[in-house]
């Protein structure tokens, strides 16, 4: 199993992490907490999933392949994720949410 081909996989759920982290952050109204983790989710995923695409491609058009392409995959996603946390918070302080 490599690591290029399931990315899709580490971004699913490295969205639904963020966006489980949007469900709390926003406990006080359960519609609203629905709607944004609705909305959040797939935006993330999408975004991660063609970030780390053109971020890997150069190591999967060198054939890298076993435990070096899921280390490099998971610290790349990792970085990515944290910056989208970063943002996604910044979003909700800027909207007095937390």
């Amino acid at each position: 199993m490599e690591a290029f081909d399931r990315i899709g996989t580490v971004c699913l759920v490295l969205s639904c992490v963020l966006g489980a982290y949007v469900f709390v952050a926003l406990r006080g109204t359960f519609l609203l907490a629905t709607m944004f983790s609705i909305v959040v989710i797939p935006i993330l995923w999408m975004a991660g999933l063609n970030i780390l695409d053109f971020l890997t491609r150069p190591f999967s058009e060198k054939g890298l392949k076993g435990v070096l392409s899921w280390v490099i995959v998971i610290v790349i996603s990792l970085i990515l994720y944290a910056i989208f946390f970063v943002l996604l918070r910044e979003m909700l302080v800027l909207l007095h949410v937390d």
